[in-house]
């Protein structure tokens, strides 16, 4: 009879403690999904900027003379190309 006892409450503990663990697995999935999201959204936020950096570079060059002249122009067209290669990484 008291091995019964034992069993049962071995039981209960068991019972609880899987429930401890669950409820708190479901917590972490929780808390990882939104990190996912919010890093989700910082990326699109990152590309975006910089597709209006380089339009704002470009309506800065109307003319095309920062970007055609020797010196201005080599650092006009690294900051672009750095740019786009940004924009495909993020």
């Amino acid at each position: 009879m008291e091995l019964i006892y034992i069993l049962y409450i071995i039981i209960g503990v068991l019972t609880i403690s899987n429930i401890f663990f669950i409820w708190r697995g479901t917590q972490l999935v929780r808390q990882i999904e939104t990190i996912a999201n919010d890093m989700d959204n910082l990326n699109e936020l990152s590309v975006a900027t910089l597709e209006k950096m380089l339009e704002e570079m470009k309506e800065i060059d109307i003319r095309g003379s920062f970007e055609s002249d020797d010196e201005v122009g080599v650092v006009f067209k690294e900051l672009k190309d750095t740019i786009e290669k940004y924009k495909t990484n993020i």
